[in-house]
């Protein structure tokens, strides 16, 4: 088994000082992905519904929500939307985790600014890695998806 330095694990969690929500209705699943995100070193808020997310913005400044969007992903989006009313929470990232049952959501949620859609079950690196993502330079995500999409030349990619 392979360990982390202490030296270099310290150094990982003091770099991270992000706040991230996590809204899940299911205990369990709710526990396992806040103890993902907060053994990352990630500060987590949790909540079982949507109203619990929009009450986390009175706790402090959120960096990225994390939503698992259950049964009903239209109630997601309408929270998500009124986060993002807020002119503070105006491009607050986004990620939200579903079952297969929501194939096709990735591209109702293209046109929202810096909001991802992983489905189920999660990997937890995955989930690590698109949070980092997102938390880095959101901006920098949301413009590389779009000029990326399109090669201008045959075989290139613009960065």
């Amino acid at each position: 088994m392979r360990r982390t330095p202490i030296s270099a694990q310290a150094d990982r969690t003091e770099s991270r000082s992000a706040s991230i929500t996590v809204i899940d209705p299911s205990p369990l699943s709710l526990l396992a992905l806040a103890g993902v995100l907060d053994a990352e070193g990630w500060k987590c808020v949790c909540g079982r519904n949507n109203d619990m997310a929009v009450a986390a913005l009175d706790m402090g400044p959120q960096d990225l929500f994390v939503f698992d969007v259950g049964d009903d992903a239209a109630a997601v989006l309408d929270t998500l939307a009124a986060i993002r009313s807020r002119e503070e929470y105006e491009k607050v990232p986004a990620v939200l985790l579903a079952e297969s049952q929501w194939a096709g959501l990735e591209k109702q949620i293209e046109s929202l600014p810096v909001t991802r859609c992983l489905f189920k079950p999660i990997d937890p690196p995955s989930l690590v890695a698109v949070v980092q993502q997102l938390l880095w330079m959101p901006g920098l995500v949301e413009a590389h998806r779009r000029r990326g999409s399109r090669p201008s030349r045959p075989g290139w990619v613009n960065l």
